[in-house]
């Protein structure tokens, strides 16, 4: 269906006003924390394609955050910040919107994410007893927060006479963003590792196991984000509809 004016003109000013905010997101709240870093900028795009829309809210988190690493010393890193702060934002808008439209509580969804989150967290905590030590930390850092991640969605799945279908679809289209969001980083470190001269195993390993924050900021999205959507999605649908 063509939009009128009127909607294009709201698309505009939401993703003026979404890049904004994350640019000030990671402007402001940028907190160093033992050798990671975390900050809000995911969740600004995983609320906005919540909101908005997945393009929408993608568009303003590639805006946002990729002019944030250009004027802040990291525009080697611009690109790759371009491109998944898209893809977050479609991944994200495109799976909420599957499962809200289908008006069925996606419990299969949500257990499934558990039990491979936390098929994940077993298999870092094995890799964390049998590597050497510069890989200790590391593990024992993502080892719990997939553990976590995992448990969180399996109580979701279980429980759906205590939370909405609206609200779980908003909790696995922000997974699967901060999953498409995990791969990608991974990915790029492990290009850029094998070209500095590590074996593909080698680069794979130490891009994966360099994840905690991007772990911990996906963490971040997700609680936050859907939060946040919860309390603004009926006045955000008000403005939508006008």
């Amino acid at each position: 269906m063509k939009k009128t004016t009127h909607q294009r003109l709201l698309d505009i000013t939401f993703i003026a006003v979404f890049a904004a905010l994350c640019y000030i997101a990671l402007t402001v709240l940028f907190i160093p924390f033992a050798n990671m870093y975390i900050h809000f900028g995911n969740l600004i795009v995983v609320l906005a394609a919540l909101l908005v829309g997945g393009w929408q809210g993608g568009l303003a988190g590639s805006i946002g955050m990729g002019f944030y690493d250009i004027f802040n010393g990291h525009a080697d890193s611009s690109p790759k910040t371009f491109v998944l702060k898209l893809l977050i934002g479609l991944a994200t808008g495109l799976v909420y919107n599957f499962f809200k439209n289908r008006k069925k509580y996606p419990t299969v969804a949500l257990i499934v994410s558990g039990v491979v989150s936390l098929m994940i967290s077993a298999g870092l905590l094995a890799h964390t007893f049998t590597q050497n030590h510069a890989y200790v930390g590391k593990g024992a850092v993502l080892c719990p927060i997939f553990f976590v991640i995992g448990i969180l969605c399996i109580v979701f799945g279980l429980l759906k006479t205590k939370f909405s279908q609206k609200t779980a679809s908003a909790v696995v289209g922000a997974s699967c963003g901060m999953l498409v969001n995990l791969i990608g980083e991974t990915a790029w470190k492990t290009v850029t590792y094998a070209l500095a001269g590590s074996s593909v195993k080698a680069a794979f390993t130490t891009a994966l196991l360099g994840q905690a924050s991007t772990l911990i900021n996906a963490g971040i999205a997700i609680v936050g984000g859907v939060a946040l959507f919860c309390v603004l999605e009926k006045p955000f649908s008000k403005i939508l509809k006008d």
